[in-house]
């Protein structure tokens, strides 16, 4: 992209979307899919611009559904036109509660993930008097466990089958609700680069968890399936997977009803660490450089979205255009100013703009109004973000 061009009369910072690379990949996910038969669903948080969802909705199949990370944002986004509607963390919140019930009584297709008989004994109460039984996924703690080890995110508190049939037993008791569905998302296969330059030593380990997790998980959900088809319970739905072990859960069709992507649509700088799967970038934001402090560096003005997670370089944005820039270790990414090395092949004047990749896809948007979305070197449209549309859910 011809950013100097593009970006003439803008204000900066600003975020490009290049819209091909953008379609290139949600079509590149699709093709990983489609032949295993599961539907995938997009999450949106990895997103949060309505227009690019609607877009990567529009490609058709196998995409079907959002993964929505709010009862606000699925009420927000069934107001925007979209169904099929899963939240995909548990709440207890009687405002979460009823705009879920909103959505319910209004014709919707609306799930909640839930992973204790508090949450359970909540979301039916708050459904009382409803004419059909809210839908209730359950989350399945699907981390690999080592010798007291904890390798994963801490998220369910049901990790067997007998603690997921349990709780099932004790939704037949409820009027109000129909436990339905299971989510069980493998964090340390997903979510864990095995190439990251910023973690070298730890890569051959990393790689040996993921291989150890992606048979262990396989297993566990089978089981799972078996366990609830024997009882009786039907599965409407089982979720899994993310973009980082998209190829990997696929494998699955046997057993889930869908898998979940959204980063590798627009390609995060994480999501170049992966071996088993290559998105292209697609979302850059855009500084203007504005001062040159010493021969060989210049500043840009802002900067500091560092990403959420474990602290380290890898959640730092990393430069993109012009090559071979190179953040200053001392300072890394500013809130005002982020300075760069500048190698003598590079021409890089003051009042130029400087593309940056963060860490991570979706949480960019909280930073900006809109997005330009580009093609031929040209802006052809701009889209308001959640908060462009005065929406914040966390």
């Amino acid at each position: 992209m011809d950013l100097p061009a593009i970006l003439r009369d803008e204000r900066l910072p600003a975020v490009v979307v290049d819209l091909d690379a953008f379609d290139r990949n949600v079509a590149h996910a699709a093709g990983i899919v489609a032949p295993s038969g599961l539907s995938l669903r997009l999450a949106t948080k990895s997103v949060r611009v309505p227009a690019l969802i609607r877009r990567a909705l529009d490609a058709g199949d196998p995409y079907r559904g959002l993964m929505c990370f709010s009862a606000e944002e699925a009420h927000f986004l069934a107001d925007q036109g979209f169904d099929d509607l899963l939240v995909a963390y548990p709440t207890l919140q009687r405002s979460d509660l009823d705009a879920l019930r909103e959505l319910h009584e209004a014709g919707k297709v609306v799930w909640l993930v839930v992973d204790s008989a508090d949450g359970l004994r909540a979301l039916d109460a708050a459904m009382a008097g409803c004419e059909e039984p809210f839908r209730v996924v359950l989350d399945v703690d699907m981390s690999l466990r080592l010798a007291g080890l904890h390798l994963g995110v801490r998220r369910s508190p049901l990790r067997s089958a007998d603690d997921v049939l349990e709780l099932f037993r004790s939704g037949r008791d409820l009027a109000h609700v129909r436990l339905c569905g299971l989510l069980g998302y493998e964090a340390q296969v997903a979510g864990l680069p095995d190439r990251n330059p910023f973690k070298r030593l730890l890569n051959p380990a990393v790689r040996w968890i993921r291989g150890l997790s992606v048979r262990q998980v396989a297993r566990r959900r089978a089981e799972l399936g078996a366990r609830l088809r024997d009882e009786g319970f039907d599965l409407e739905l089982f979720n899994g997977g993310g973009t980082g072990s998209l190829n990997l859960t696929s494998r699955e069709g046997d057993i889930l009803t869908e898998v979940t992507a959204g980063s590798g649509l627009l390609c995060s700088h994480l999501f170049d660490y992966y071996s088993n799967v290559r998105f292209e970038p697609a979302c850059f934001f855009v500084l203007q450089a504005v001062r040159s402090s010493d021969p060989g560096f210049v500043t840009c003005l802002g900067g500091g979205y560092v990403a959420s997670g474990e602290p380290g370089w890898d959640k730092v944005p990393v430069p993109h255009a012009p090559s071979g820039l190179q953040l200053v270790g001392a300072e890394g990414c500013g809130e005002v100013q982020t300075p760069l090395r500048v190698p003598a092949s590079a021409q890089l004047s003051l009042g130029q703009p400087v593309a940056f990749r963060h860490a991570k896809a979706g949480e960019l948007a909280e930073r900006f109004a809109e997005y330009l979305l580009v093609r031929d070197d040209r802006i052809i449209d701009r889209v308001p973000t959640y908060r462009g549309l005065g929406q914040t859910f966390f």
